[in-house]
Formats: C-alpha cells, structure tokens, sequence
C-alpha cells in the first residue's frame, strides 16, 4: 500500500470539515500543518512545514518545542536560519520556475537537489513538492482554495478570527486576485498532477485549483475510512 498524507492548509474551506468533526477523525492520520494551522489542530501533527522567515521570527519558541516533542519541521533555505540545526528544522533548497520541477526525484537530482515552490513562493505548494519527493502515492489537500471567492471576499483563512497571525496573505483576497480575476499563478500548481502513481486529492469543492480532483469532506472522510456520522 502506497503511503498516505493529510496536509492541512489555511483555506476557508477547513472551517467544513471542522463542523463535521475533522480532527477526530483524523487523529491517527499522517496530518501535516503549514503555517499557524498547527495552533487550532488539537493534537502534535506528523509535520509542520513553513517557508517564510518571519513566520519563523513569530513563532520560534513553538517551532522549537513541536521540535522538542519529535515533529520534523521542514522549511526553505534561508541564511538566516543556518545556525539552526538541521535535527531542529530542515531546510531546503527551493525553486519557483516549474521548469525546475523534478517530482518524485527533487530531492536527489544534481546539480542541486531542490523542492517546487512556484511563482509565489507558497507553503503549500513547498509541501505538496516535498512530500511527492518523499514518495508517497495518495495526498489529501485541505485548505488549498487558493484565496476567496474574489477580490472584494476578505474571509480567506479558516483561523481568522480564531487566532491572532502576522501574515502577507490572511485577510487578502489581493495576494491572489487582481482586476482581471484570479492570478495566473494559480497554474503553477498543474506541474504536480503530471506525476504519475499519484492520487491528489483536493478536499475542497470550491478551491480556485483545478487541477486535482475536488471532493467534499463526506467523500474524504469515507476514503480514509472514517465514519460521515
């Protein structure tokens, strides 16, 4: 059987399956966390991943003790956090142009191994890179709705409200439409659906990608094995 991962984003779109009991269910799971989700999921994840350095800055001391009870925490390279040890947070080399690319082998090709972050330089797309590198066969996306429903929807986060964040992107609508409609960047996401012995599943009906199949949480819940009571 293929390895199996949850990675839980910050899209609107979690607040779903929050209402029909997502962490329950998911507690046993091999869940990943980008950025502040990890502060409102009600257990240690598997992984916590970030690539902004000042995500870092705010939140140092959690970072250290997740690190502390034995979560990997994965991030982009940056000098700034050389004098971390690796054990403490791993770091990678990155690359925004999808012709950098490299799927399942982005972690060993030379001249330089290095993982997919596209154009905006997004967790989400750091962390669907890495764990494609690392070989696991079926991913479900929560939370990647690539912003709101438009420009004037500033509701793009599930943990608005909930948790005080400093971020470029919560509460921006900005930071993925512009006056002609959704950015095209959205397109850098299309690379992942090119690897083959994949299954991505995008648990969010409504998510701006299209690139993977959407499915609402029911159907999720029913494809982990859970229960949809």
């Amino acid at each position: 059987m293929s390895k199996e991962c949850i990675i839980v984003g910050g899209g609107k779109s979690v607040r779903d399956g929050v209402a029909l009991g997502l962490w329950d269910k998911i507690k046993d799971k091999d869940v990943w966390s980008l950025n502040y989700a990890y502060k409102l999921i009600p257990f240690l994840p598997s992984r916590q991943c970030f690539v902004d350095y000042m995500f870092f800055k705010n939140n140092e001391d959690d970072l250290h003790d997740m690190a502390a009870k034995g979560v990997p925490i994965h991030s982009k390279a940056n000098s700034k956090l050389n004098h971390i040890e690796q054990k403490v947070i791993k770091t990678y080399n990155t690359v925004r142009q999808a012709g950098g690319f490299r799927g399942r082998t982005a972690l060993v090709v030379p001249p330089e191994a290095h993982l997919f972050t596209g154009r905006m330089g997004l967790v989400g797309a750091f962390a669907l890179a890495l764990s494609i590198a690392e070989g696991y066969g079926k991913i479900y996306l929560l939370g990647y709705d690539f912003g709101s429903t438009g420009m004037e929807d500033k509701d793009t986060h599930w943990y608005q409200g909930q948790i005080n964040v400093q971020s470029t992107g919560v509460g921006r609508p900005a930071v993925y439409w512009n006056k002609l409609g959704l950015k095209k960047e959205v397109e850098d996401f299309k690379v992942f659906s090119t690897v083959k012995d994949l299954q991505i599943y995008n648990v969010s009906p409504k998510s701006n990608i299209p690139y993977f199949e959407k499915i609402d949480y029911l159907k999720f819940y029913e494809l982990i094995g859970g229960q949809n009571e």
